[in-house]
């Protein structure tokens, strides 16, 4: 493989960057600040929707969806209005889009992060790019502890597929494009 090809598959990685157990949209650490047009708490449940141009920032890292349904703990003092301990898993639905830098990112109709397994799991016509580079699937998995990543695809449908463009200046002349 040549070193372009290996950057590229890199993007997989990009989302298997290690993380804390916190609630994290990167590895970088400060809070997660959530913008929607609707929130809605069902605090019995440990369950908050937000729902309508949902944007999660944290640092350099962006998750935008439809909804965004957040699972937390109840604090320790679980009476009625006792609040929210630490988020368990996070939900996102419809046109689900996770940037991690100007040119990274990934694409698809669905995603489930759970804290616990530290793993992402996406899905419905994943779309991953990184510049120029695209790998789809209909499924992505990521375990965050290992870094290890894999796209694949549902029965029937047309696979999975990787297209790598662009220079690559660290082969440059050395012939070697296994």
């Amino acid at each position: 493989m040549t070193a372009a090809i290996i950057r590229s598959l890199a993007l997989l990685g990009a989302l298997g960057a290690a993380a804390p157990a916190a609630a994290q949209l990167t590895p970088q650490s400060g809070p997660v600040d959530i913008t929607a047009d609707r929130l809605e708490v069902f605090d019995a449940e440990g369950r908050a929707v937000f729902t309508g141009n949902v944007d999660a920032i944290q640092g350099t890292a962006n998750l935008r969806a439809d909804r965004v349904e957040v699972f937390f703990d109840r604090a320790d003092d679980a009476g009625a209005g006792a609040g929210w301990g630490e988020i368990r898993r996070m939900h996102a639905f419809g046109n689900v889009f996770y940037i991690t830098g100007p040119d990274e990112r990934a694409r698809g109709e669905n995603a489930i992060y759970d804290i616990e397994s530290n793993t992402i799991l996406m899905t419905g016509d994943v779309v991953l790019t990184r510049g120029e580079n695209v790998i789809t699937g209909s499924e992505l998995r990521v375990d965050l502890n290992s870094g290890e990543s894999a796209v694949s695809s549902s029965a029937g449908e047309t696979g999975v597929r990787a297209v790598f463009s662009g220079s690559d200046d660290d082969d440059a002349g050395n012939g070697d494009d296994s």
